[in-house]
């Protein structure tokens, strides 16, 4: 309701923000909205839901794109924080193969 007031801990009366709840509501929704539609874009754009063949490559060049971007991005974390972050060990090699395991519950 508009214009209600309530009682604060010295007994005056203040001025009830409902608008700011339902802002910050919103903002959540639309930051998650945003996340959930880059993610089906990035299926999407990288046909993840077509033929195993292509979901494999694709798997085997995110296996080969994200360990290096992960470490530029912690030397910049350093770089930026001054922070040190030890070496992690190598992430071990996984070895799926999609195309051999498709529809094989069924």
């Amino acid at each position: 309701m508009r214009g209600e007031c309530v009682l604060s801990d010295s007994g005056q009366e203040a001025p009830r923000n409902t608008w700011f709840l339902g802002w910050k509501a919103s903002r959540m929704f639309l930051i998650k909205g945003s996340v959930a539609g880059g993610a089906v874009y990035l299926v999407y754009d990288q046909e993840l839901l077509g033929p195993s063949d292509k979901s494999q490559a694709a798997l085997q060049k995110a296996g080969e794109v994200v360990p290096p971007a992960m470490y530029q991005f912690s030397q910049y974390v350093c770089q930026q924080t001054g922070l040190q972050i030890p070496q992690l060990p190598a992430p071990p090699k996984i070895y799926f193969p999609i195309r051999d395991s498709w529809n094989a519950g069924i």
